[in-house]
């Protein structure tokens, strides 16, 4: 696919992103996808861990069919391919036949997607975009195809373009709750730490006690599903929940 596809703004049909709603946007954004190869697509927002897709599908054509409430409740946040796509810089494209691309087998999401579409071919290349504007949303999309065939520049381009666009959306309806955010307390605490303060520099730039500062580490801990205060601070950067400035 060559660099001036987006150059010709008849080839699609366009909308404004104030008179819709994320899934209409979405639905209109897969024509795009289509023209680069994709046969299934899916926009959700990516789920934390130990937490399912259930009420997190903003779009999907994943698969012959819909998927249905229990389909999503077996995708969880640490699904690999989830995983990957939330801490991605910019959009990718992995082929499943080349062998470092092999931990896409773990995916419990591109094994839905094997189960549930008759042409095995068509899930042979899958493409990650990460729209993420932080404390609004996080949100993975997912495309799979024979090939998806576009440049760096696209993808990006397209990326920043969703990214955008759904934040415009965002502001005036929340495009998604995810269950087990971290509160505000425990992303301050949380923050913190990933800083290099330890428990009693928190406490006394906080004024609060470093019992309460461990109550919290250990409460963000849990949401986060972590073995250590390290742990936590990387997944609570994986999910979108800190950043570091």
């Amino acid at each position: 696919m060559n660099d001036t596809l987006w150059d010709h703004p008849n080839t699609v049909s366009y909308m404004n992103p104030l008179d819709t709603n994320a899934k209409s946007y979405l639905e209109n954004c897969s024509t795009r996808f289509q023209a680069m190869g994709a046969q299934h697509i899916l926009a959700v927002g990516i789920p934390l861990p130990g937490r399912d897709l259930v009420k997190l599908a903003l779009f999907q054509k994943w698969g012959n069919e819909e998927l249905n409430t229990s389909q999503l409740a077996q995708i969880k946040g640490g699904d690999p391919l989830l995983r990957r796509i939330a801490v991605l810089g910019e959009p990718a494209i992995w082929h499943l036949s080349e062998n470092e691309n092999q931990w896409l087998a773990a995916s419990p999401l591109v094994a839905l997607l094997k189960r549930h579409t008759h042409d095995q071919e068509s899930c042979r290349t899958i493409a990650g975009l990460h729209i993420h504007m932080f404390d609004h949303f996080q949100i993975a999309i997912c495309l799979a195809g024979v090939d998806i065939v576009a440049t760096r520049r696209e993808l990006v381009a397209l990326s920043s373009e969703i990214r955008f666009a759904l934040d415009d959306i965002n502001a005036i309806k929340p495009i998604i709750n995810r269950p087990g955010e971290l509160s505000a307390r425990e992303r301050m605490i949380l923050s913190l730490t990933a800083e290099g303060k330890t428990a009693s520099d928190i406490a006394n730039e906080l004024e609060i006690s470093q019992r309460t500062v461990h109550a919290h580490l250990q409460n963000a801990s849990e949401k986060m599903q972590a073995a250590n205060k390290t742990q936590t601070v990387v997944e609570a950067l994986r999910y979108g929940q800190i950043q570091l400035h």
